[in-house]
């Protein structure tokens, strides 16, 4: 498990550096829209069109490290305030919830792609395919870190759990 643990980790760390390079190339295209358009007084087609992809893009894979780093809305409200003994089960029901949103939004992705496959943006004429494609992985993505998360909890209990024992360890190697 540890060896999927770091293939899905990498995985992510490829799509963060990707992620970084689509805001990156975001500011540029509105930069030149903005200037085209009070200083040329003529904005590029594309421009728009473009920078809205760029932002889609980084939103999905934002979705996909907010996953992995727990940074997300979970369901322990009740168990935090009233049932600490049930907070182990309503974690792992929350990520297998989670796993099955990724999966759900992979396969709705890939419908979309496989019907719309041969379209192309009227902006920049990218293929519409390309644009399905990304959260298609994301969504894969999103399922193979809640599954990990899940055999976490099973291994090691709680989130909680998990952070004091990541505690201990750091204050054992130092």
């Amino acid at each position: 498990m540890n060896l999927y643990k770091r293939i899905v980790n990498g995985i992510c760390a490829c799509f963060e550096y990707f992620a970084v390079l689509c805001l990156g190339a975001m500011v540029v295209v509105v930069v030149v829209q903005v200037t085209g358009r009070y200083v040329f007084r003529n904005t590029p087609a594309w421009s728009e069109e473009l920078a809205r992809q760029f932002m889609i893009i980084f939103s999905f894979i934002g979705i996909a490290v907010g996953v992995r780093e727990k940074r997300h809305i979970a369901l322990t409200v009740v168990a935090d305030t009233f049932m600490r003994k049930i907070w182990l089960p309503i974690e792992i029901a929350g990520k297998f919830l989670v796993m099955i949103m990724g999966a759900m939004m992979s396969l709705n992705m890939w419908l979309l792609f496989s019907n719309l496959r041969y379209n192309r943006l009227p902006g920049t004429g990218i293929p519409v395919l390309w644009i399905y494609a990304f959260p298609t992985a994301i969504g894969l993505l999103v399922a193979a870190i809640a599954f990990y998360q899940i055999y976490d909890h099973f291994r090691f209990g709680t989130d909680e759990r998990q952070r004091e024992l990541k505690g201990t360890e750091a204050r054992n190697d130092g």
